[in-house]
């Protein structure tokens, strides 16, 4: 909508509203289903680009802008000890992600790992869940 809004594509921009509607209403129906189960809503797509901004473009087109909104609310808000950010074997907007976490681990001063999976358990990855377990674990005893 925003491409079509800047280059004057009123077709695309009508096209890509209706796209827009109708992924809203899929989502609502979606989510009115799953409220039971989860008691945590997620952000609108607009809501995630502004916090993302902050770090990488909304306009480059990467799954990595979503991702990173997502992360950071998680990170600034009280209810979450951490982020555990899971991505395909060699995704480049996931290790665009991966590359940026450990600054945003140490800006909130909390735990930011990232796994990759490809369809087989990892030792690495399980070593990575021990030491951010381990890493919650201490600062609950430290009173953070």
């Amino acid at each position: 909508i925003e491409d079509a809004t800047r280059d004057k594509a009123i077709f695309k921009k009508i096209t890509g509203s209706l796209k827009k509607q109708i992924q809203l209403h899929d989502e609502a129906s979606i989510s009115r289903e799953c409220k039971k189960a989860l008691d945590f809503k997620e952000l609108a797509t607009e809501d995630l680009l502004k916090l993302s901004s902050r770090l990488i473009s909304p306009r480059c087109g990467s799954e990595a802008v979503l991702s990173l909104g997502s992360g950071l609310e998680w990170m600034e808000n009280p209810r979450f000890a951490g982020v555990i950010s899971v991505m395909p074997h060699g995704c480049m907007p996931g290790g665009i992600v991966a590359a940026m976490s450990e600054n945003i681990s140490s800006h909130y001063s909390k735990p930011w790992i990232s796994l990759t999976y490809d369809g087989f358990m990892e030792s690495n990855n399980i070593l990575k869940l021990d030491n951010f377990a381990e890493i919650l674990k201490f600062c609950t005893k430290a009173g953070r």
